[in-house]
Protein backbone atom coordinates (compact mmCIF):
# COMPACT_ATOMS: atom_id res chain seq x y z
CA UNK A 1 0.00 0.00 0.00
CA UNK A 2 2.77 2.37 0.74
CA UNK A 3 4.28 1.97 -2.89
CA UNK A 4 0.81 2.58 -4.31
CA UNK A 5 0.42 5.19 -2.54
CA UNK A 6 3.79 6.98 -3.14
CA UNK A 7 3.25 6.06 -7.59
CA UNK A 8 -0.59 7.49 -6.81
CA UNK A 9 0.44 10.71 -4.98
CA UNK A 10 -1.78 9.41 -2.22
CA UNK A 11 -2.18 8.68 1.82
CA UNK A 12 -1.90 4.78 2.46
CA UNK A 13 -4.84 5.02 3.85
CA UNK A 14 -6.75 6.12 0.63
CA UNK A 15 -5.15 3.13 -0.92
CA UNK A 16 -6.52 0.71 1.78
CA UNK A 17 -9.80 2.51 0.81
CA UNK A 18 -9.87 1.73 -2.97
CA UNK A 19 -8.70 -1.92 -2.00
CA UNK A 20 -10.92 -3.07 0.77
CA UNK A 21 -14.16 -0.62 0.96
CA UNK A 22 -13.89 1.60 -2.42
CA UNK A 23 -17.47 2.45 -1.50
CA UNK A 24 -15.84 5.35 0.60
CA UNK A 25 -14.00 7.21 -2.24
CA UNK A 26 -14.59 8.66 -5.43
CA UNK A 27 -15.14 5.36 -7.99
CA UNK A 28 -12.81 6.99 -10.46
CA UNK A 29 -10.29 7.21 -7.58
CA UNK A 30 -10.75 3.94 -6.28
CA UNK A 31 -10.59 2.18 -10.03
CA UNK A 32 -7.64 4.23 -10.53
CA UNK A 33 -5.69 3.04 -7.97
CA UNK A 34 -6.79 -0.65 -8.36
CA UNK A 35 -5.57 -0.28 -11.62
CA UNK A 36 -2.36 1.18 -10.55
CA UNK A 37 -1.74 -1.10 -8.05
CA UNK A 38 -2.32 -4.24 -10.86
CA UNK A 39 0.24 -2.55 -13.36
CA UNK A 40 2.93 -2.53 -10.47
CA UNK A 41 2.20 -6.47 -10.11
CA UNK A 42 0.19 -6.35 -7.06
CA UNK A 43 -2.44 -8.94 -8.02
CA UNK A 44 -6.16 -8.07 -6.88
CA UNK A 45 -9.48 -9.95 -6.89
CA UNK A 46 -11.33 -9.27 -9.86
CA UNK A 47 -14.18 -7.96 -8.23
CA UNK A 48 -13.92 -5.31 -5.42
CA UNK A 49 -15.25 -5.72 -2.24
CA UNK A 50 -18.97 -3.76 -2.61
CA UNK A 51 -19.61 -0.37 -3.01
CA UNK A 52 -22.61 -0.30 -0.59
CA UNK A 53 -21.59 2.08 1.74
CA UNK A 54 -24.78 2.10 3.76
CA UNK A 55 -23.76 0.42 6.75
CA UNK A 56 -22.31 2.02 9.56
CA UNK A 57 -19.00 3.89 10.20
CA UNK A 58 -16.96 3.23 13.35
CA UNK A 59 -13.46 4.50 13.71
CA UNK A 60 -11.19 3.66 16.97
CA UNK A 61 -9.48 6.40 19.11
CA UNK A 62 -6.90 5.68 21.25
CA UNK A 63 -5.22 7.98 23.47
CA UNK A 64 -3.15 7.78 27.13
CA UNK A 65 -6.17 9.65 29.21
CA UNK A 66 -9.21 10.40 28.97
CA UNK A 67 -9.33 12.24 32.14
CA UNK A 68 -7.59 15.98 30.84
CA UNK A 69 -10.50 16.97 28.40
CA UNK A 70 -7.64 16.94 25.93
CA UNK A 71 -8.80 14.36 24.14
CA UNK A 72 -12.65 15.22 24.24
CA UNK A 73 -12.04 18.02 21.50
CA UNK A 74 -9.75 15.55 18.99
CA UNK A 75 -12.77 13.32 19.61
CA UNK A 76 -15.29 16.15 18.98
CA UNK A 77 -13.43 17.06 15.83
CA UNK A 78 -13.48 13.26 14.58
CA UNK A 79 -17.16 12.78 15.09
CA UNK A 80 -17.93 15.67 12.94
CA UNK A 81 -16.14 14.83 9.65
CA UNK A 82 -17.81 11.17 10.56
CA UNK A 83 -21.19 10.67 8.34
CA UNK A 84 -24.71 10.47 9.84
CA UNK A 85 -24.45 6.69 10.78
CA UNK A 86 -20.93 7.41 12.01
CA UNK A 87 -19.59 7.04 15.24
CA UNK A 88 -16.04 7.23 17.27
CA UNK A 89 -15.18 4.47 20.00
CA UNK A 90 -12.69 5.44 22.62
CA UNK A 91 -10.18 3.88 23.86
CA UNK A 92 -7.71 4.40 26.88
CA UNK A 93 -4.12 3.02 26.20
CA UNK A 94 -3.07 0.81 29.50
CA UNK A 95 -0.21 0.76 31.74
CA UNK A 96 1.53 -2.73 29.83
CA UNK A 97 2.46 -1.75 26.28
CA UNK A 98 2.11 -5.17 25.26
CA UNK A 99 -1.52 -5.19 26.22
CA UNK A 100 -2.22 -2.41 24.38
CA UNK A 101 -0.96 -3.30 21.54
CA UNK A 102 -3.07 -7.09 21.37
CA UNK A 103 -6.06 -4.88 21.63
CA UNK A 104 -5.41 -3.26 18.84
CA UNK A 105 -3.93 -6.12 16.58
CA UNK A 106 -7.91 -7.72 17.33
CA UNK A 107 -9.39 -4.19 16.02
CA UNK A 108 -8.50 -5.87 12.60
CA UNK A 109 -11.28 -6.24 10.44
CA UNK A 110 -13.39 -4.13 13.18
CA UNK A 111 -13.25 -1.20 12.93
CA UNK A 112 -12.99 0.74 9.55
CA UNK A 113 -9.46 2.79 10.85
CA UNK A 114 -8.14 4.06 13.82
CA UNK A 115 -6.79 7.38 15.11
CA UNK A 116 -3.63 6.93 17.52
CA UNK A 117 -3.03 9.39 19.82
CA UNK A 118 -0.76 7.91 22.33
CA UNK A 119 2.96 7.12 22.11
CA UNK A 120 2.05 4.03 24.07
CA UNK A 121 2.47 2.22 20.47
CA UNK A 122 5.67 0.95 19.10
CA UNK A 123 6.21 2.25 15.42
CA UNK A 124 6.76 -1.59 13.98
CA UNK A 125 3.00 -2.35 15.76
CA UNK A 126 1.77 0.75 13.96
CA UNK A 127 3.35 0.25 10.37
CA UNK A 128 2.15 -3.42 11.12
CA UNK A 129 -1.58 -2.54 11.67
CA UNK A 130 -1.83 0.29 8.83
CA UNK A 131 -1.00 -2.15 6.11
CA UNK A 132 -4.49 -4.40 7.50
CA UNK A 133 -6.94 -0.77 7.91
CA UNK A 134 -6.19 3.02 8.06
CA UNK A 135 -4.41 4.12 10.87
CA UNK A 136 -3.28 7.99 11.66
CA UNK A 137 -0.99 8.72 14.05
CA UNK A 138 -1.23 11.77 16.00
CA UNK A 139 1.22 14.30 17.16
CA UNK A 140 4.35 12.60 16.13
CA UNK A 141 5.36 11.56 12.50
CA UNK A 142 5.91 8.12 11.12
CA UNK A 143 7.32 7.03 8.28
CA UNK A 144 5.35 5.17 6.31
CA UNK A 145 1.86 6.39 7.70
CA UNK A 146 -0.33 9.17 7.36
CA UNK A 147 0.05 11.53 10.58
CA UNK A 148 -1.39 14.96 11.90
CA UNK A 149 0.77 17.41 14.31
CA UNK A 150 0.51 20.55 15.39
CA UNK A 151 3.03 22.93 14.17
CA UNK A 152 4.35 25.01 16.89
CA UNK A 153 5.83 27.78 15.24
CA UNK A 154 2.72 29.77 14.33
CA UNK A 155 1.54 30.23 17.41
CA UNK A 156 5.36 31.11 19.32
CA UNK A 157 6.13 33.84 16.72
CA UNK A 158 3.03 35.40 17.84
CA UNK A 159 4.35 34.81 21.45
CA UNK A 160 8.32 35.56 20.57
CA UNK A 161 6.70 39.18 18.97
CA UNK A 162 4.84 40.36 21.75
CA UNK A 163 7.72 39.31 24.16
CA UNK A 164 10.26 41.32 21.52
CA UNK A 165 7.84 44.56 21.85
CA UNK A 166 7.26 44.03 25.47
CA UNK A 167 11.47 45.13 25.55
CA UNK A 168 12.22 41.06 27.03
CA UNK A 169 15.40 39.57 26.20
CA UNK A 170 15.95 36.17 27.43
CA UNK A 171 13.96 33.21 27.44
CA UNK A 172 13.94 29.95 29.58
CA UNK A 173 12.44 27.12 27.59
CA UNK A 174 11.56 24.10 30.27
CA UNK A 175 10.87 20.96 28.52
CA UNK A 176 9.04 17.53 29.93
CA UNK A 177 10.01 14.40 30.86
CA UNK A 178 6.95 12.90 28.70
CA UNK A 179 6.13 13.51 25.15
CA UNK A 180 9.19 13.33 23.54
CA UNK A 181 8.30 14.76 19.86
CA UNK A 182 6.14 17.24 21.45
CA UNK A 183 8.66 18.63 23.59
CA UNK A 184 11.49 18.53 20.73
CA UNK A 185 9.14 20.21 18.42
CA UNK A 186 8.59 23.02 20.74
CA UNK A 187 11.64 23.39 21.32
CA UNK A 188 13.51 23.50 18.27
CA UNK A 189 10.94 25.71 16.73
CA UNK A 190 11.55 28.24 19.76
CA UNK A 191 14.85 28.12 19.15
CA UNK A 192 14.61 29.05 15.68
CA UNK A 193 12.42 32.01 16.11
CA UNK A 194 14.58 33.40 18.59
CA UNK A 195 17.43 33.38 16.35
CA UNK A 196 14.93 35.41 13.84
CA UNK A 197 14.22 37.74 16.47
CA UNK A 198 17.63 37.95 18.25
CA UNK A 199 16.33 37.01 21.72
CA UNK A 200 18.21 34.60 24.14
CA UNK A 201 16.93 31.62 24.43
CA UNK A 202 18.39 28.52 26.97
CA UNK A 203 16.88 25.04 28.05
CA UNK A 204 16.12 23.65 31.23
CA UNK A 205 14.80 20.15 33.00
CA UNK A 206 13.22 18.10 31.57
CA UNK A 207 10.52 18.35 34.53
CA UNK A 208 7.53 16.20 35.25
CA UNK A 209 4.57 17.71 33.22
CA UNK A 210 2.86 18.71 36.70
CA UNK A 211 2.46 21.56 38.46
CA UNK A 212 4.40 20.64 40.77
CA UNK A 213 7.38 20.50 38.21
CA UNK A 214 6.81 23.77 37.46
CA UNK A 215 7.11 24.58 41.07
CA UNK A 216 10.55 22.56 41.11
CA UNK A 217 11.57 24.50 37.63
CA UNK A 218 10.18 28.00 39.36
CA UNK A 219 12.78 26.92 42.56
CA UNK A 220 15.92 27.07 40.09
CA UNK A 221 14.87 29.79 37.85
CA UNK A 222 14.82 32.66 41.12
CA UNK A 223 18.29 32.51 41.33
CA UNK A 224 18.90 34.43 38.16
CA UNK A 225 15.04 34.76 36.34
CA UNK A 226 14.85 35.51 33.19
CA UNK A 227 12.83 37.97 31.32
CA UNK A 228 9.97 35.14 30.09
CA UNK A 229 9.31 31.04 30.46
CA UNK A 230 8.12 29.10 28.20
CA UNK A 231 6.22 25.73 29.71
CA UNK A 232 5.97 23.08 27.82
CA UNK A 233 2.60 22.73 28.62
CA UNK A 234 -0.26 25.21 31.09
CA UNK A 235 0.49 22.69 33.94
CA UNK A 236 4.47 23.28 34.42
CA UNK A 237 3.41 27.30 33.47
CA UNK A 238 1.22 26.91 36.90
CA UNK A 239 3.50 25.79 38.89
CA UNK A 240 5.96 28.35 37.48
CA UNK A 241 3.88 31.30 38.39
CA UNK A 242 2.76 29.86 41.62
CA UNK A 243 6.48 28.81 42.73
CA UNK A 244 7.84 31.98 41.95
CA UNK A 245 5.17 34.42 43.32
CA UNK A 246 5.78 32.50 46.34
CA UNK A 247 9.47 33.93 46.68
CA UNK A 248 8.34 37.53 45.55
CA UNK A 249 8.55 37.54 42.03
CA UNK A 250 5.77 39.03 39.78
CA UNK A 251 4.46 37.53 36.93
CA UNK A 252 3.88 39.11 33.97
CA UNK A 253 5.63 42.22 35.19
CA UNK A 254 9.29 40.88 36.33
CA UNK A 255 8.62 37.37 34.33
CA UNK A 256 6.34 36.76 31.56
CA UNK A 257 4.89 33.00 31.72
CA UNK A 258 3.82 31.18 28.96
CA UNK A 259 2.16 27.33 28.83
CA UNK A 260 0.95 25.00 25.93
CA UNK A 261 -2.20 23.27 25.02
CA UNK A 262 -5.18 25.43 26.32
CA UNK A 263 -6.20 23.16 28.94
CA UNK A 264 -8.88 23.91 31.96
CA UNK A 265 -6.15 24.83 34.16
CA UNK A 266 -4.74 27.87 32.25
CA UNK A 267 -7.84 30.27 33.01
CA UNK A 268 -7.64 29.90 36.55
CA UNK A 269 -4.51 30.48 38.24
CA UNK A 270 -3.35 34.17 38.65
CA UNK A 271 -2.83 35.38 36.37
CA UNK A 272 -4.20 33.49 34.42
CA UNK A 273 -1.77 31.62 31.92
CA UNK A 274 -1.34 32.71 28.73
CA UNK A 275 -0.61 29.61 26.28
CA UNK A 276 -0.76 28.04 22.53
CA UNK A 277 -3.71 26.71 21.71
CA UNK A 278 -3.52 23.18 19.75
CA UNK A 279 -6.45 23.02 17.20
CA UNK A 280 -7.29 19.99 18.81
CA UNK A 281 -10.68 19.29 17.37
CA UNK A 282 -9.59 20.22 13.70
CA UNK A 283 -6.45 17.82 14.22
CA UNK A 284 -9.26 15.40 14.97
CA UNK A 285 -11.73 15.96 12.18
CA UNK A 286 -8.72 16.14 9.82
CA UNK A 287 -7.68 12.47 10.71
CA UNK A 288 -11.07 11.06 10.29
CA UNK A 289 -10.89 12.74 7.17
CA UNK A 290 -7.87 10.65 6.03
CA UNK A 291 -9.22 7.67 7.44
CA UNK A 292 -12.33 8.21 5.24
CA UNK A 293 -9.95 9.15 2.24
CA UNK A 294 -11.13 12.46 2.09
CA UNK A 295 -9.00 15.29 1.30
CA UNK A 296 -8.78 16.82 4.75
CA UNK A 297 -10.21 20.49 6.54
CA UNK A 298 -7.01 22.23 7.99
CA UNK A 299 -9.41 25.07 9.07
CA UNK A 300 -6.45 27.73 8.26
CA UNK A 301 -6.95 31.16 7.99
CA UNK A 302 -5.75 33.48 5.91
CA UNK A 303 -3.66 35.17 8.55
CA UNK A 304 -2.38 32.06 9.04
CA UNK A 305 -1.45 31.04 5.94
CA UNK A 306 0.35 34.43 5.38
CA UNK A 307 2.42 34.03 8.97
CA UNK A 308 3.78 30.37 7.92
CA UNK A 309 4.61 32.03 4.35
CA UNK A 310 6.73 34.41 6.72
CA UNK A 311 8.06 32.10 8.56
CA UNK A 312 9.84 29.77 5.85
CA UNK A 313 10.73 32.45 3.89
CA UNK A 314 12.70 34.00 7.56
CA UNK A 315 14.37 30.50 7.40
CA UNK A 316 12.00 28.31 9.71
CA UNK A 317 11.59 25.13 8.53
CA UNK A 318 8.78 23.22 8.88
CA UNK A 319 7.80 20.90 11.30
CA UNK A 320 8.55 17.91 10.12
CA UNK A 321 9.82 16.81 6.31
CA UNK A 322 7.69 14.06 6.52
CA UNK A 323 5.38 14.29 3.30
CA UNK A 324 2.60 12.04 4.63
CA UNK A 325 2.12 14.25 7.57
CA UNK A 326 -0.37 17.45 7.62
CA UNK A 327 0.77 20.10 9.71
CA UNK A 328 -2.01 22.66 11.43
CA UNK A 329 -1.16 25.75 12.79
CA UNK A 330 -1.27 26.93 16.45
CA UNK A 331 -2.33 29.99 17.71
CA UNK A 332 -1.44 32.42 20.47
CA UNK A 333 -4.47 32.74 23.58
CA UNK A 334 -3.13 36.10 25.41
CA UNK A 335 -3.87 36.16 28.88
CA UNK A 336 -2.51 38.18 32.33
CA UNK A 337 0.90 35.75 32.40
CA UNK A 338 2.02 37.39 29.58
CA UNK A 339 1.23 40.79 29.95
CA UNK A 340 -0.62 43.00 28.04
CA UNK A 341 0.55 45.31 24.81
CA UNK A 342 -1.80 47.35 22.10
CA UNK A 343 -3.61 45.16 19.47
CA UNK A 344 -0.53 47.05 17.03
CA UNK A 345 1.77 44.98 18.90
CA UNK A 346 1.05 41.47 17.02
CA UNK A 347 0.45 43.69 13.63
CA UNK A 348 2.87 42.13 10.74
CA UNK A 349 3.62 38.80 12.66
Amino acid sequence: MIDVAARAGVSPSTVSRALNNPGRLNSQTADHIRSLARSMGYPLPDHPPSRDATGPVMITFLVQDTSNGISSQILAGAQEALPEQGAVGIIEAGAELGRTEDLLEQLVGRTHGIILATDQVRAPTARRLGRHLPLVVLNRPMEGLPSVLPDASTGLAQALELLRRQGRRSIVYIASRVGAWSDRSRWESLQALSRVTRLECRRMGPVDPTVQGGRHAAAVLERQPPDAVVAYNDLIAAGVILGLQSKGITVPDRVGVLGFDNTMVAPVVKPAVATIRIPRRAIGHAAADILLGRKPETGQSRQQAALIAQLRKAGIPPVTEDRGALALPTSLIIRDSLGTLTSSALEGV
